[in-house]
C-alpha cells in the first residue's frame, strides 16, 4: 500500500465518519419528529449516494490495509459489515418506521470500526 493509497483511505475513513455522524444527527433531530416527511430525491438520495460514492473507494483499500498490515481489532468481515451497514443507515435516516434502538445500535457499530481504524492509522499495532 502506497502513501498515497494510506493517506486517501484515512481521508475516506474521516468522511465516512463524518457521513455517519450525519445520518444519526438527521435521525435524531429531524426523522423521529412528528410530521416529517423526507423527499426521496432532494434529501435521501443525494445523501445515499455520497455514502455509496466514499464507502465503495473506502472498502478496498481498507481491505488492503487489513491484509498489509494486519491490525489489532480490525478484521475484513467487520469492513464488510460496516461497509453494508453505511449503506443501509445512509437510507434508514430518513425513513420513519425505522427501529431507534436498532438504527443507534448500528451507528455506534459503524463508529467503533472507523474509529478503531483511524487510531491504528495513528498509532500502528496499539
Amino acid at each position: 500500500m502506497t502513501h498515497e493509497e494510506l493517506t486517501k483511505l484515512t481521508e475516506l475513513t474521516n468522511q465516512l465518519r463524518q457521513f455517519n455522524n450525519e445520518g444519526k444527527q438527521q435521525y435524531i433531530t429531524h426523522t423521529i419528529n412528528e410530521g416529517f416527511t423526507a423527499d426521496f430525491y432532494t434529501d435521501v438520495k443525494p445523501f445515499a449516494d455520497r455514502v455509496f460514492v466514499a464507502a465503495s473507494e473506502w472498502k478496498p483499500l481498507a481491505e488492503q490495509w487489513v491484509k498489509e498490515y494486519k491490525p489489532k481489532y480490525v478484521y475484513p468481515m467487520q469492513l464488510s459489515n460496516a461497509y453494508d451497514q453505511l449503506l443501509e443507515t445512509s437510507v434508514a435516516a430518513f425513513q420513519k418506521d425505522t427501529k431507534s434502538k436498532r438504527f443507534l445500535e448500528t451507528i455506534k457499530s459503524i463508529d467503533y470500526i472507523l474509529e478503531t481504524m483511524v487510531i491504528q492509522f495513528q498509532h500502528p499495532n496499539k
